[in-house]
């Protein structure tokens, strides 16, 4: 197939849609990537971006291209510009594209305006659509305070509505995902198919029998509001003189700088290690250190229904996992018997259940095991690329019977 993946976020970004593309090459099909300028999360462009530079890239076999895009700020001033930036030049850019891509595959981060230029590009060249949901508008927006009952909010629903409702199909990475899209959406389920995220490559060896010093806990991944590591904090707060452990923090994002401070101001720094934003090849070095993995998510929203992609790769590595977390993560914590699960925002629980993973250090290998069996059962890359590849060439066929009907 001849595929054109829609994306805001690519190489050098560190998104699992670089091995989605790359592996799809691997396969046999040629894919083209129209993307922004990278800048995530730190908002800075490269140099070797600037000054209007898009040319067309090869990247291990992925044709990017590559659009202008405001670099992200911090509140939503910052990242409504951002976002808006990449959708108009986008559009633009798809309304010139020739129309011999076979179909169309949108891989939804937020924003949900991601979607648009291959809405633009489905209609202009009369082509299908299959688009990947990773995060649920317009839910995600309340982590930035808006309020459903302002305007902003009721816009960007309709906009939501009629962008779920231009895909012929919807890929959702939570089983959850189904019935919000059908209660908030009016989605039939017959229209969505639940593929679970995997775990990269650099994730996925088993790190279950590392040996080292201390107990520690480690939490991987993007260090946001919505990740809820307040709660961390808090429950760290609750049995500090109890035990002697260690939480280590790998990772970056809005929030990371507040969270410091909480640290520092509740007297927690020596329990607290901070690492910032590493590579994903750097991954198996964190892995080695941690006797449990920390997975938090804020509740009180639909958002919080997302099985965070770093939950595949903790089961990967044979990491036991201590989670406060609703939704269908902890219904997979639960099922595959790899950790322990609270409420999302528990932090009296989430102390409770760190205190008992320290104490009874001896299951941790059987929840470790248990996940990574799990996990190559349910989570592998080669699982994901071929339900991917399932779809895809089930729209091109479909598009193909319909041409013939309307040549008849």
């Amino acid at each position: 197939m001849n595929i054109l993946v829609i994306c805001q976020y690519y190489y050098p970004e560190e998104f699992q849609i670089n091995d989605i593309c790359e592996e799809l090459v691997k396969q046999g099909h040629k894919v083209t990537v129209l993307t922004g300028l990278p800048n995530y999360p730190t908002g800075i462009i490269p140099k070797e971006y600037l000054n209007g530079n898009r040319r067309c890239e090869i990247v291990n076999g992925v044709e990017i291209i590559r659009c202008y895009e405001k670099p992200r700020k911090k509140g939503i001033m910052g990242l409504g510009f951002n976002y808006v930036s990449y959708c108009i030049s986008a559009s633009l850019k798809a309304l010139t594209l020739h129309g011999y891509y076979d179909v169309v595959f949108v891989y939804q981060l937020s924003p949900v305006l991601i979607a648009i230029p291959g809405i633009i590009y489905k209609l202009k060249n009369n082509k299908k659509m299959y688009l990947y949901c990773c995060d649920l508008w317009p839910d995600s927006i309340k982590i930035l305070g808006v309020k459903e009952e302002s305007i902003i909010y009721k816009i960007i629903d309709k906009v939501s509505k009629y962008i779920y409702r231009s895909a012929d199909i919807i890929g959702v990475q939570s089983g959850a995902f189904q019935d919000y899209f059908k209660r908030v959406h009016f989605i039939d389920k017959t229209r969505m198919v639940y593929i679970p995220q995997f775990a990269t490559d650099e994730y996925s060896s088993d790190y279950s029998n590392m040996l080292h010093e201390g107990f520690n806990f480690v939490f991987l991944g993007n260090v946001g509001l919505i990740q809820d590591l307040e709660c961390v904090v808090k429950a760290v707060a609750s049995i500090k003189d109890q035990r002697i452990f260690k939480v280590h923090i790998v990772g970056d994002g809005s929030f990371l700088s507040t969270l410091k401070k909480m640290v520092t101001d509740k007297g927690l720094d020596e329990y607290f290690v901070f690492y910032g934003r590493k590579p994903v090849k750097d991954m198996p070095i964190y892995y080695q250190i941690a006797d449990v993995c920390l997975l938090t998510l804020k509740g009180d929203s639909n958002v919080g229904m997302t099985i965070p992609s770093k939950l595949q790769g903790y089961m990967a590595a044979g990491k036991p996992v201590l989670a406060a977390i609703n939704g269908s993560a902890k219904e997979i914590i639960k099922d595959s018997e790899c950790g322990i699960s609270v409420e999302a925002g528990d932090y009296r629980a989430l102390a409770m259940a760190m205190v008992k993973m320290i104490d009874e250090k001896e299951k941790l290998v059987s929840y470790g095991k248990n996940g990574r069996e799990y996990f190559l059962k349910n989570f592998t890359k080669e699982r994901y690329i071929n339900n991917t590849v399932n779809i895809l060439d089930s729209l091109v066929e479909a598009h193909k019977i319909c041409l013939q009907a309307k040549h008849y």
